[in-house]
């Protein structure tokens, strides 16, 4: 976030004297310049009257000026940079001019000419607030803190690797390879359900499969919109052991960077937003590949291998079928990622910052990653991809809409297909055998909130409350458009869905609670306590959707 410092305006007296003659006015305006904001009822000594509290100078014996940033301290008649904030000035020999006019000022006898420095005649940059604010330390040289560098102090150092907003140190490579371990386990587990059951219905008709898929993707949804809001909101305070749960959500990104970050296994291979962006776009392709594959050898080995019978033909036929439903539903678990990092790459998304107050020494950098220069070389080669995938971005729901519309059973007792001959129907199933039969779409519906709430919403304007606002209201309004139409068939994935929904609510809600300045609360309200109360909400609400799942 951009804070802009504003001149001080002049004196309300500064341009009234219609009753006396020119030269009079000149020194009345002379007089009271000179002594705004000063302390008049103390001794100058060897310099001008000396500076009322949050107000500076940059004339030994000139004016004093209102600190207007909340990005400075202005105190001893200096300014000074606060934690948390970022800065960047036009030269060394700026800063150290600064400083030694600051040196100057605590000569208060005969002797502070002897610097030779009475006047500082260079301006300030300009202050930017820091994504993660105990990453900036302040004070002139603008350090970061151990494991950040770079613009705003936003970029990890080597040794570290992005998780959310907040740089953490790499784990030992045993660590990193179990880590991946129980990320295969975890989906050997998942899959292996979805591969025996379905041929195990329950009392209602629906298969084990079916079931499965249709909690699943309930539990994925809300945590993938949980990580991507703290990733599209990383601007925002959230607590600690929330970041937490959010990091472990995005394992069900299948996003392999924060399973197994790169550089972490070697300090000399660099993971940039270009790396994750490669990887989600081959990520995606090699699903469609690996699909195709398999469906080819199986049928090379059925018509080629084997006697072609009724049985052969049906086991073609459920390969086909297997092939369709795992890679919907691998690209439906991808997308939200992959979205959110087209989106991303685009222009919009770019940080610009100035060293300069006349904004003519700047520089633009992409907000996703600091380490990005945006409008070079590499960048304009990517941005162009970006929008060269913003059509799948906008294509892949639309295509799925329309297999959706042209094979979704149009009758209620159709909700379980399992004939041959009719595969796309049965891959799909999973996208609205668990709604009702008017609300088949409903799948698209809320993919579409998804991509909104983490990806579309940073065109808005980022580090805004009127982004995260919108995304409030938004949410509120379609859990209650969910309430109403009730468009899910199955009770306990109703009530689930809507559990997702209105902690999705919350965390918004409590969002735009935690950028109020801890400053601008009531001194009679205990803010640790209400921390640990916030923290603690939060994490019963994110929480609570798993709970359900495990108690069910």
């Amino acid at each position: 976030m951009e804070v802009t410092y504003i001149p001080p305006p002049p004196p309300p007296l500064f341009s009234v004297c219609p009753w006396v003659n020119y030269i009079d006015c000149l020194l009345l305006k002379r007089i009271l310049f000179v002594f705004s904001g000063t302390q008049h009822n103390k001794f100058a000594m060897f310099k001008a009257c000396p500076c009322i509290e949050q107000f500076y100078r940059l004339d030994r014996f000139g004016p004093c000026f209102q600190c207007y940033s909340v990005g400075l301290i202005c105190g001893n008649e200096t300014v000074d940079l606060n934690p948390g904030f970022y800065w960047k000035w036009e030269s060394q020999e700026s800063r150290e001019l600064y400083e030694k006019f600051k040196d100057g000022l605590r000569i208060k006898y005969k002797p502070y000419g002897s610097n030779g420095l009475t006047r500082f005649n260079r301006s300030f940059p300009k202050v930017y607030a820091c994504p993660t604010p105990s990453a900036c330390l302040g004070g002139m040289k603008s350090s970061c803190s151990h494991g950040y560098e770079g613009p705003v102090c936003a970029v990890c150092s080597k040794g570290y690797y992005r998780m959310i907003n907040t740089c953490q140190k790499c784990p030992s490579k045993k660590w990193l390879i179990g880590q991946i371990s129980l990320t295969f386990a975890f989906l050997l587990l998942v899959i292996l359900p979805l591969i025996f059951g379905k041929k195990i219905r329950v009392t209602s008709g629906r298969s084990l499969t079916d079931i499965v898929l249709a909690r699943l993707k309930i539990f994925i949804s809300f945590y993938q919109v949980t990580s991507g809001t703290f990733d599209a909101f990383s601007y925002v305070q959230w607590p600690k052991a929330l970041l937490q749960l959010g990091t472990y959500a995005k394992f069900l990104q299948l996003n392999l960077l924060q399973i197994a970050p790169l550089n972490c296994f070697s300090h000399s291979i660099e993971v940039t937003i270009y790396t994750s962006l490669i990887t989600s776009v081959v990520l995606t392709l090699a699903f469609a590949v690996m699909a195709i594959i398999y469906y080819q050898v199986r049928r090379f080995y059925t018509t080629k291998m084997k006697d072609h019978n009724t049985r052969d033909v049906k086991d073609l036929s459920e390969a086909k079928e297997a092939c369709f439903r795992y890679v919907f539903l691998l690209m439906f678990t991808v997308f939200p990622t992959t979205s959110a990092q087209v989106f991303q790459m685009l222009p919009t998304s770019c940080h610009k910052i100035c060293v300069d107050t006349q904004d003519k020494l700047c520089r633009s950098y992409l907000r996703s990653d600091y380490s990005v220069e945006c409008f070079t070389g590499p960048y304009n080669n990517f941005a162009v991809l970006g929008f060269v995938m913003l059509s799948y971005v906008v294509g892949f729901p639309l295509v799925t809409l329309f297999l959706l519309w042209k094979y979704h059973p149009k009758e209620a007792q159709n909700n379980f297909p399992d004939q041959e001959g009719n595969e796309v129907q049965a891959a799909l199933s999973f996208l609205y055998e668990n709604y009702s039969p008017n609300c088949w779409f409903w799948e698209v519906l809320e993919l579409v909130r998804k991509i909104i709430l983490t990806s579309v919403l940073i065109l808005i304007g980022s580090e805004s409350r009127t982004n995260l606002g919108v995304a409030s209201i938004m949410s509120g309004l379609y859990t209650v458009l969910f309430a109403s139409y009730k468009p899910i068939s199955d009770s306990f994935e109703y009530w689930l869905q809507v559990a997702s929904l209105l902690a999705t609510c919350a965390n918004m809600n409590i969002g735009l609670l935690l950028k109020i300045p801890e400053e601008s609360i009531s001194s009679g309200i205990k803010t640790e306590v209400e921390g640990t109360g916030i923290t603690a909400v939060l994490i019963l609400v994110n929480v609570f959707v798993l709970g359900m799942i495990v108690g069910k």
